[in-house]
């Protein structure tokens, strides 16, 4: 139960920031004493999903290698894979000001930016800080899964988009026509 809980509150928080526990308690079935006993507070009840979709990304990376040159390539197709339980890390407001789902985040962070610093001047281009290129590759999942949801882009097309986005932008190399 406890893992429809989350999914479901996952999906009435995104819809709508500001549900009430017992909202998501409707939204899934339960009585709100039930929801109550599990997460006492809406506050518990968000960091739970927090850090559901936190667990869920720290079990994704242990899968990657971050070692080869094509990690980041895998790691993006994998947290495609995991949609609105990781959008809401991304989306939801105030989860910057939980210290211990920002510790978790800033953790969780730091192999990829390993990652992209050493294929910098490779794969990808040493003149933007590798921050940049981190934030750059979260607003490409963001904006897949919103894309997804919407009916917008298929599930297996979006690390396409995403990985085309971040090792190629959108400008247009060949034109003379720059702003």
């Amino acid at each position: 139960m406890s893992v429809h809980l989350l999914q479901t509150a996952t999906s009435v928080l995104l819809k709508d920031p500001t549900a009430s526990l017992a909202d998501v308690a409707r939204a899934a079935g339960v009585g709100r004493t039930t929801l109550h006993k599990r997460y006492p507070t809406r506050t518990a009840l968000v960091r739970a999903v927090a850090n559901d979709a936190l667990d869920l990304i720290d079990s994704v990376a242990r899968q990657v290698d971050f070692g080869s040159d094509d990690a980041i390539e895998d790691l993006i197709t994998r947290l495609v894979a995991l949609g609105p339980r990781v959008e809401f890390l991304l989306r939801f407001p105030g989860l910057e000001r939980d210290e211990e789902v920002r510790t978790r985040i800033e953790a969780m962070d730091q192999p990829v930016l390993d990652l992209i610093t050493r294929l910098q001047g490779t794969k990808l281009r040493r003149d933007l800080p590798a921050w940049w290129i981190l934030h750059t590759l979260y607003a490409g999942l963001f904006n897949a899964w919103e894309a997804i949801s919407y009916g917008r882009l298929a599930p297996l097309d979006a690390p396409r988009f995403v990985l085309t986005t971040v090792f190629e932008g959108v400008g247009n190399a060949g034109s003379t026509d720059r702003a």
